[in-house]
């Protein structure tokens, strides 16, 4: 599906790809010759196939702008979005955490209260630029190289990722005390209080399973906001990543490489919700046991 809408959009987008590439001053038998060689002359079903041949093995041919192997070019870029969406489920997961030990402490409880729907109040782009200015003046890291794996690198990736996980934070938190409170008035949990089990075996062992099924669910919808929030932040803080990739590759009708951010980015959510799916049975046997 995906595939097909990518190709779809390339065609029905009101550009000549052999004019973009050649530039205005190309003449029309330069265009007409490139056309032939890109395929372009042939009919739309012929390019649907050849396209989704090559789309299936991740060939999306070369860059219009500087000709460079675009699955290279795009899984490069890709690769440092996907740190950033790691580094910010790690952060979310540590206040997820910091949320169970003190589910049990009203106070505490409402301090959270108050600190998600701050979070979750503020734009991308409007905290992304406040932690920007604090980096700029605090921050002893202050520049990406694009290497990826120094310490430096990983480092400065560490605020972006911070405002990427606000808004997970704040949702998947509201959702967790929610379901927890619920949760701890049943039976079972009464019942495991009054045979002396302490609060957090309690909480950790007997609850928190039965709360995981619905904030897993609410996490895999929320995952593409991840992708979509990182482009914001990519380019707030000048990080070569897909989102400066995506922006560039519009700005010049560099089709391929959208093509190929497009589809990778797709691939991505396809394999994350098989992930998940798998996942909720080994959390919640019932639920395998209900589907035969």
């Amino acid at each position: 599906g995906v595939i097909f809408l990518s190709f779809v959009l390339f065609n029905v987008a009101p550009s000549n790809p052999a004019r973009a590439i050649l530039g205005p001053n190309a003449s029309e038998t330069q265009v007409q010759s490139l056309k032939k060689e890109l395929g372009l002359d042939q009919p739309l079903y012929k390019q649907l196939l050849d396209y989704t041949k090559k789309a299936i093995v991740l060939n999306f041919g070369y860059s219009f702008s500087d000709h460079r192997d675009v699955t290279t070019e795009v899984m490069n870029r890709f690769k440092i979005t996907l740190v950033i969406i790691f580094f910010s489920l790690i952060i979310t997961t540590i206040y997820i955490i910091f949320v169970l030990f003190f589910i049990t402490s009203k106070h505490l409880l409402k301090l959270s209260d108050f600190f998600d729907f701050i979070i979750s109040s503020m734009p991308v782009f409007f905290s992304g630029i406040i932690i920007a200015i604090l980096v700029l003046y605090f921050y002893p890291i202050k520049s990406f190289s694009g290497k990826l794996w120094t310490s430096d690198d990983m480092l400065y990736l560490i605020p972006p990722s911070l405002v990427m996980s606000f808004y997970p934070m704040a949702i998947l938190s509201s959702i967790l005390k929610r379901e927890m409170q619920k949760i701890l008035n049943e039976q079972y949990i009464i019942a495991a209080r009054a045979f002396g089990f302490s609060k957090l075996v309690v909480t950790f062992k007997y609850a928190l399973r039965n709360s995981l099924i619905p904030l897993f669910s609410s996490l895999s919808n929320i995952l593409p906001i991840f992708i979509t929030g990182t482009f914001i932040v990519e380019i707030i803080f000048s990080i070569p990543a897909t989102g400066s990739l995506l922006v560039q590759s519009v700005l010049n009708r560099n089709f391929p490489v959208i093509e190929g951010i497009v589809v990778i980015n797709g691939l991505f959510f396809v394999v994350i919700n098989l992930m998940f799916e798998l996942l909720y049975p080994i959390i919640d046997p019932r639920i395998s046991t209900e589907s035969r």
